[in-house]
């Protein structure tokens, strides 16, 4: 999704909360940044990929799967950042942290995944990345719906890419999770 400056800085974290849910903002660095609209794959693959992880957190009790409406703090507070991935785990043991100005949890989710949509900068993407792995997220799958592939970066190992024909996996941060790229993926045209 790309971006728009639409205030001012420095927005704080209390009025960032209060404002309407649409459109949809992050706050970056004290900036109110409007996500512009998906595209039909960009949301199927929101559907199908949270779809997947929510049946497999839900049989073996993890924890939650939440949309793109919910807001993690993932920098400081003076200029305060806050971004929405488009789906996102956070375990039972970090259920409990204190939400912040509403519906913002302080810290990453245990995984977050970013959809990489026409708009999105690689400058973009790499500062998304670093801020949920520097948060405490304990992974970040990118998923590229043109090259079909999922990249998986943790903050103790270099990324790795899947293609469609790969099978990820969760690993230690959401165990017992396994499922082929290509079902995360609308279907292809070709």
């Amino acid at each position: 999704m790309t971006t728009q400056n639409i205030a001012a800085p420095p927005v704080t974290l209390e009025e960032y909360a209060a404002l309407p849910k649409h459109p949809r903002y992050e706050l970056v660095k004290g900036v109110l940044v409007e996500q512009m609209a998906a595209s039909e794959e960009h949301e199927r693959t929101v559907i199908r990929t949270g779809r997947h992880l929510d049946i497999h957190t839900d049989n073996h009790g993890l924890g939650r799967v939440y949309g793109s409406n919910r807001g993690y703090v993932t920098g400081p507070d003076s200029p305060a950042t806050s971004r929405m991935p488009d789906v996102s785990f956070v375990s039972n043991e970090r259920q409990g942290r204190p939400e912040l100005a509403g519906m913002l949890y302080d810290g990453a989710p245990d995984l977050a995944v970013e959809i990489l949509s026409d708009s999105n900068t690689p400058a973009e993407i790499a500062q998304k990345i670093d801020e949920y792995l520097n948060a405490g997220g304990k992974a970040v799958w990118v998923i590229d719906i043109d090259a079909r592939i999922i990249t998986v970066h943790t903050s103790d190992a270099p990324p790795l890419i899947l293609t469609n024909a790969d099978t990820i996996d969760g690993a230690d941060y959401l165990p017992g999770f396994a499922c082929p790229v290509a079902d995360l993926l609308p279907a292809s045209d070709a």
